[in-house]
């Protein structure tokens, strides 16, 4: 049932429904149920990309990038913060309270975790995808390494051109609302819009 469910999706993805293409931003938008791989291919100034949410054991991670380089996300290396809960990783746990016993309010039980609203960055081409690689592996990893290498490291990732990008999720079922658990997302709507830099 879950390969049949992805196939649709792809072919409802390929021939366009659900997705609008201007020159200098894409929009799309799907549904995607707990263990499922969402595929979107699509072209950002020129440039051929495909966008994935990868299932996770509680949700999924966002992943852009060459449809031939799947070991190459371009939004994890423009995406910060780099350490962290970062936005591009959408999991059950960010909509519940600490303890899983509510969703997540302001007070005391409150979790520091991104919304329904998931800005993100991402590069464009491998040639940026390796120079933020090599940048974001001297800023990760500073113990002795001169100031000037550390500087110029978070230099090299400042000016590297990014386009920005939202997710924003729509309709949400999560489930095992157990408290004391993590909660999981059983289901979830979501729209994508991508600008050109």
């Amino acid at each position: 049932m879950i390969g049949i469910r992805l196939a649709i999706l792809l072919i409802l993805l390929a021939t366009g429904i659900g997705a609008a293409r201007a020159d200098d931003a894409v929009v799309f938008h799907g549904e995607v149920q707990r263990g499922d791989t969402v595929v979107h291919l699509f072209t950002l100034r020129d440039t051929e990309l495909e966008f994935r949410l990868v299932p996770l054991e509680d949700g999924w991670e966002l992943w852009i990038g060459d449809p031939a380089a799947r070991d190459r996300n371009y939004v994890a290396v423009a995406t910060p913060p780099f350490r962290g809960i970062n936005p591009s990783v959408i999991q059950g746990w960010h909509f519940r309270n600490s303890d899983n016993t509510g969703p997540n309010a302001p007070g005391a039980k409150a979790v520091n975790a991104p919304g329904l609203a998931r800005d993100f960055a991402l590069i464009l081409n491998p040639a940026d995808f390796q120079a933020a690689s090599e940048a974001l592996e001297i800023v990760l990893q500073p113990a002795n390494r001169p100031a000037a290498e550390l500087r110029a490291a978070e230099a090299k990732l400042a000016a590297l051109p990014v386009a920005r990008g939202k997710l924003t999720v729509g309709a949400l079922e999560l489930g095992n609302l157990v408290a004391g658990q993590h909660a999981t997302i059983d289901r979830m709507a979501f729209s994508v819009r991508i600008e050109a830099p």
